[in-house]
């Protein structure tokens, strides 16, 4: 053979060779589907057995890179040996939703020497299947989500090469020491969140020297030990979110020195010692959002110099004095949802690279003028939602590049020209919700670059001329909500970046034909809501790219002609709500593209022939709530596009024979509420018609012809018509039709074959006619129905055997008739019913076979008849086993148990049992009903409950005992109901509460309101860990203990107004400041003393919770008499309280150079402290302060030989109140007494 054959040979069996090893799917394995993608081979197999899975593997002689498997048979229990043949050979491995607890020893040796990456979650493992995984040497990740391990036993992962471990979702409350033996060079991530740990694993991890990133969050974990030699050298995130811990000591994280991400939000974290962080030199970002931190000191993160982000959102701080100073890398700043109540001169100082800062939903009331002058890189500040009245002139003069500001929702009364004078880069600036009462030209001048400009529902009466001049790249403006009464020339002319402007809901009279000038870009206007009375040609003559006007609610007469010429683009016009009276053929006829049209309530009496004839695209015409009258034949030109027309209540009393024709695309009809006869339907000559409203007019004459020209109708609407009766041919050309509503008419029968050939009918509605028998015969052949409504008629009987062949019926209503009796249970083959309606009747009792055959209704409403007890047997499992709800409201039940009935409710979950003669719950009431959640008993006349009445309710998580007669509702009435969510016990005549189970320690919300309660004890809540809304309002309290509400960790709404507290709880209101979102106190006898200072103080700090101006609700002064029914908040200390806090003043032991001065305070916990003040009476300029317990009084020369008199004062430390018109009110030092010596 020569060497050019042996190549070509040798070539030919290389070719070959790599065609067989090219990786390919098999084709006979539909069950797993298999994609070749240029990484290998990837498999899915949903819902497969193992005998399937062993034979895809089989047929698989290629390397596996991705192998997922879902859902395998709940049969396998256990993975065994043989699941995966030898030689398979598989990357990554992912199985989920399986059932097995426990893998053999050798379940994987048949995959042990390509697999890298192991994934069983959630599965039902308990252990870690150590012995299973040790063969597997290539592997790298091992996944366990969401499986039932409870424990990691030493060693558990030895002979493994892992460097992630994913253990979530578990049950792991026990980590040995050694559990990742073997790991220590190799892993570098571990998760164990959501499991049970109420410790940090120390022991169990320090020895992992690559350690990078542990996941702790969803435990219940309260600190980091500390022996003083363990440390997690490498560990670089940590996330311990949701655990609980409640302070972070000294040097809490010197462990884990290195960590540059910290997650601790969702904690109960009240206390953060300064030095907390002080071992973390490299933290780049904290998150402690979501806590109850009140106080942070200025030192907190001054060890943290490479912080970048620090999330404080949803916490409770009050002051950031000095907390976020030089911080040289910080970049984002969130303190959202907190009760910050100003900023300081030195917030921020020095971090000078911040650029966004987060400051909504506080209680800002102050904003120094130096708050921001180191932030020359800030771009985005969000003040929103604050107190703020007053914005310093040169506040952002340092943040030049300034791009979004946000300082809507404030009490902002104006703007001083210069304040945005630096701020040139703003694209959006916000200051909605306030108080601005004028823009003055200037104001925003120094604005180039602004897009978006919010000053909606302000109190604006003027707009000076050019104010929005300079704001050459403005696209966005609205000024809706306020108060003008006319626009002038305010924006700049020739803009060609102007693309909204909203103006509505103002008193707008006028506006200036140049206000729109050279506004060519503008595509949104709004202009309804307002008093304009005619719109000028010259108006929109620069709208050119308009699209959509709102010129809604003023009062238009008069639109020149030529108006809307400009507008060629417009597609969308309202005009409702308006005079204009009159439609002429060129009032829109330049509107060629326009496709929706509003003309509704303008009393338009005309409309000229072929007035819409050049909207060749309009779609949506309504003229609704007009006077019309005829609908002449000229009204609508041949092919207009009109899909929807709405005429309704327009005085329509004829439609003029071709009105309609040529209306080839019109889907739907509203001719509602007009004077039309059936006569006039004859002329509706419409095919395409799916939707025909025609209600509330006078079709009593209706025939075969009326709807004759409708035959694609599916929705009709011919209630309130007076109809007597129906032809058996009414609807012979309708046969699409799905619906029909015949209510509020005079039918008092249905004629045979009235609805024959209507296959798709699903819903026919009968209610409010003269029906005295069910129209069986016209319903006979109605297989299609679903929905069947007769309520309120005069039909006495319903037999269900007659309506055996609507086997699609799914709701029956029958409500509001004179039913004594009902029949053919047994026959009636009703098997999709699930909801039947047949309350109002004058039923007693059921039959033993009621809906016998219909095992698919859930839920059933016999309430307002004149059942004495509930009709259990009839209701039972036996009947209704799928019942889940049962309305029994208003029927005159003396009793609930019925000894002589039978059967269980196992479906039952609500039962609605209320205004009824019931006056006792008893043990065994509900003891039929084991599923039961919601428990409706209210306004009834229950004066007591039994012991063990809802014992046999486990599930039950809303109970309904309102507006009954209880006195008392002892303690063991309500254990058990461990997922009790709901209780309602207002308006009954509780007197005492007694404490309430430990057992309801899952309740959220508890209403005890209008009931007559006169105290609340310590322990009455004790168990209540997770209520969320308290309403005690309406009673009798004239005291609570001061303890009272401190167990409420969760409480988020307290109402306790309209009570009898002269003094409000203050101490009982402190443990919840840091998580309460509402406190309601109005309507208590509040008297206004010295002793409410600290109230008012705190009502004050807590404005954001309390509310302000009339919206505290009127929390007002009932003592004394002078200061009766004046706003408690809105009066200053000095005028309820002019007591000194120092009552006493003395000075003693006086000596060369010193003397003794005692004094004696009044009771304030809001001061910090005293201070001591002194000069000689005949030399005012020098004043000398004594910081110190003790000073030696200053030497003054020889001539003090002839000692002076001195002038001693008594300085407090705390609040200093000043009125609140003073724009910045603010000092710690109080004179409170002085003395002359």
């Amino acid at each position: 053979m020569s060497m050019r054959e042996s190549l070509i040979v040798s070539l030919l069996i290389l070719t070959v060779t790599l065609i067989r090893s090219e990786p390919s799917c098999p084709h006979d394995t539909p069950e797993c589907p298999c994609y070749n993608f240029e990484d290998g081979l990837f498999l899915e197999c949903p819902e497969a057995t193992e005998t399937v899975l062993k034979n895809v593997l089989r047929s698989i002689t290629s390397p596996i890179q991705s192998f997922s498997i879902y859902d395998l048979d709940r049969n396998v229990t256990t993975l065994t040996r043989g699941f995966f043949p030898n030689g398979t050979r598989i990357r990554h491995l992912q199985i989920s939703h399986a059932n097995f607890a426990s893998i053999e020893d050798e379940a994987l040796s048949g995959v042990k020497f390509d697999m890298e990456s192991l994934s069983i979650v959630s599965g039902k493992l308990r252990h870690i299947p150590q012995k299973a995984l040790t063969e597997l040497t290539s592997l790298r990740a091992l996944d366990l989500e969401s499986n039932e391990v409870s424990d990691l036993p030493s060693y558990s992962f030895y002979g493994l090469h892992l460097t992630k471990v994913n253990m979530k979702g578990n049950n792991v409350q026990k980590i040995s020491e050694y559990a990742f033996a073997g790991l220590e060079s190799s892993l570098s991530d571990i998760d164990l969140s959501e499991n049970k740990l109420n410790f940090f694993p120390m022991s169990a991890l320090r020895r992992l020297e690559r350690l990078r990133s542990l996941r702790l969050s969803w435990n219940e974990i309260n600190g980091i030990p500390d022996d003083g030699y363990s440390k997690l050298q490498s560990l670089l995130f940590l996330d311990l979110s949701s655990n609980n811990f409640e302070s972070l000591t000294e040097d809490a994280f010197r462990p884990t020195p290195k960590v540059k991400t910290l997650s601790l939000y969702y904690n109960a974290i009240e206390g953060v010692h300064k030095l907390a962080f002080a071992s973390l030199a490299s933290i780049e970002s904290i998150d402690l959002s979501h806590n109850k931190i009140v106080y942070l000191d200025a030192e907190t993160f001054q060890s943290n110099k490479e912080l970048r982000t620090v999330d404080l959102s949803h916490n409770h701080i009050h002051y950031i004095s000095g907390v976020f100073a030089n911080l040289p890398e910080l970049r984002e700043l969130f303190l959202s949802e907190n009760n910050i109540l100003e900023i300081p001169s030195d917030a921020f100082t020095n971090s000078v690279l911040l650029n966004v800062i987060y400051l909504q939903q506080n209680a800002v009331r102050r904003v120094d003028k130096d708050a921001f002058s180191t932030q020359t890189s800030l771009t985005q500040l969000y003040l929103s939602e604050n107190f703020i009245d007053y914005i310093p002139q040169h506040l952002f003069n340092s943040s030049k590049g300034l791009t979004t500001l946000c300082l809507d929702n404030n009490w902002i009364e104006s703007l001083e020209k210069g304040t945005f004078s630096k701020v040139f880069e703003m694209r959006e600036l916000r200051l909605q919700n306030n108080k601005i009462s004028r823009v003055e030209r200037g104001v925003f001048e120094p604005l180039p670059n602004l897009v978006e400009l919010h000053l909606q529902n302000n109190l604006i009466t003027k707009v000076d001329s050019g104010a929005f001049h300079s704001l050459q790249n403005l696209q966005h403006v609205n000024l809706q909500g306020n108060q003008l009464e006319s626009l002038g020339d305010v924006f700049l002319h020739e803009s060609h970046s102007l693309v909204s402007i909203q103006l509505e809901s103002n008193s707008l009279m006028t506006i200036h034909n140049d206000s729109l000038r050279g506004q060519s870009s503008v595509q949104i206007m709004w202009l309804g809501h307002n008093k304009l009375t005619k719109i000028d040609r010259a108006l929109f003559s620069d709208l050119h790219l308009i699209q959509r006007v709102y010129l809604t609610s003023n009062n238009i007469s008069l639109i020149e002609p030529g108006t809307f010429a400009p507008m060629k683009a417009l597609i969308y016009l309202d005009m409702s709500s308006n005079n204009l009276k009159y439609v002429a053929v060129n009032t829109f006829s330049d509107l060629r593209e326009l496709e929706e049209l509003y003309l509704m309530n303008n009393g338009i009496r005309h409309i000229e022939p072929r007035a819409f004839n050049e909207l060749k695209k309009l779609k949506t015409l309504d003229l609704s709530d007009n006077e019309i009258l005829i609908l002449h034949e000229t009204i609508f030109q041949n092919k207009l596009p009109i899909r929807s027309l709405t005429i309704r209540n327009s005085s329509v009393a004829k439609i003029a024979k071709g009105a309609f024709s040529g209306m080839q695309h019109l889907d739907e009809l509203n001719l509602e509420c007009n004077k039309l006869d059936a006569d006039s339907l004859v002329h509706l000559e419409v095919p395409s018609l799916r939707i025909f409203k025609a209600s509330c007019n006078n079709l009593s004459n209706i025939n075969e012809k009326s709807l004759g020209g409708l035959s694609a109708l599916q929705h009709l609407s011919l209630d309130n018509n007076a109809i007597v009766r129906l032809a058996s041919n009414t609807f012979r050309s309708n046969r699409n039709l799905v619906s029909i509503d015949l209510s509020n008419n005079r039918i008092s029968g249905l004629e045979k074959g009235l609805f024959n050939h209507l296959e798709h009918l699903k819903e026919l509605r009968l209610e409010d006619n003269s029906i005295h028998s069910i129209p069986y015969d016209a319903l006979r052949e109605m297989t299609s129905l679903e929905t069947l409504v007769l309520s309120r008629n005069s039909i006495v009987s319903l037999e269900v055997g007659k309506l055996s062949n609507l086997v699609r019926l799914r709701e029956l209503s029958l409500s509001s008739n004179i039913l004594t009796k009902m029949t053919g249970f047994s026959s009636g083959n009703l098997m999709n019913l699930t909801y039947v309606d047949i309350s109002k009747n004058s039923l007693t009792s059921l039959p033993p076979d009621f809906f016998a055959q219909s095992a698919s209704l859930k839920r059933l409403d016999l309430s307002l008849n004149k059942f004495k007890q509930i009709p259990k047997n009839a209701l039972s499992e036996q009947n209704l086993p799928n019942l889940t709800w049962l309305n029994l409201t208003g029927n005159p039940v003396t009793q609930l148990h019925d000894p002589n009935a039978f059967g269980l409710y196992p479906s039952l979950e609500e039962i609605h049992i209320c205004s009824t003669n019931l006056t006792i719950v008893t043990s065994k009431d509900f003891e039929a009903f084991p599923s039961l959640r919601h428990l409706f008993l209210g306004s009834n006349r229950i004066s007591r409950v039994s012991p063990g009445a809802f014992r046999s309710l486990p599930h039950l998580l809303t109970l309904n005992l309102g507006v009954n007669e209880l006195e008392i509702l002892p303690q063991e009435r309500l254990r058990g109901l461990n997922h009790l969510r709901l209780l309602n016990l207002t308006r009954n005549r509780l007197k005492e509460l007694e404490e309430f189970p430990s057992s309801l320690k899952g309740l959220q919300i508890l209403d005890l309101s209008y009931n007559q309660i006169s105290r609340i004890t310590k322990g009455t809540f004790k168990y209540l860990e997770n209520l969320s809304e308290l309403y005690i309002y309406g009673n009798w309290i004239s005291a609570v203990a001061t303890d009272s509400f401190r167990p409420l960790k969760k409480l988020k709404l307290l109402d306790i107004s309209r009570n009898y507290l002269e003094n409000l709880p203050l101490n009982a209101f402190r443990p919840l400041e840091t998580q309460i979102r509402s406190l309601r106190t109005e309507e208590n006898p509040l008297h206004c003393g010295c002793e409410q200072q600290e109230l008012w103080e705190w009502l004050r700090d807590h404005q954001k919770v309390v509310g302000a101006g009339e919206a505290l609700g009127g929390l007002r002064c009932e003592q004394p008499p002078e200061l009766r029914g004046l706003l408690f908040l809105e009066l200053e200390p000095p005028r309820f309280c002019s007591a000194p806090l120092v009552l006493k003043l003395a000075i003693q032991d006086i000596q060369p150079y010193s003397v003794v001065v005692s004094w004696q305070s009044r009771n304030h916990t809001g001061l910090h402290g005293f201070r001591v003040a002194y000069h000689a009476l005949n030399t005012l300029h020098t004043v000398r302060l004594i910081l110190n317990r003790t000073n030696k009084l200053n030497d003054e020369g020889p001539r003090d030989r002839d000692r002076k008199l001195e002038h001693f004062c008594i300085y407090s430390k705390g609040p200093c109140f000043f009125p609140r018109t003073h724009p910045s009110y603010s000092t710690d030092a109080n004179k409170l007494v002085s003395y002359n010596m």
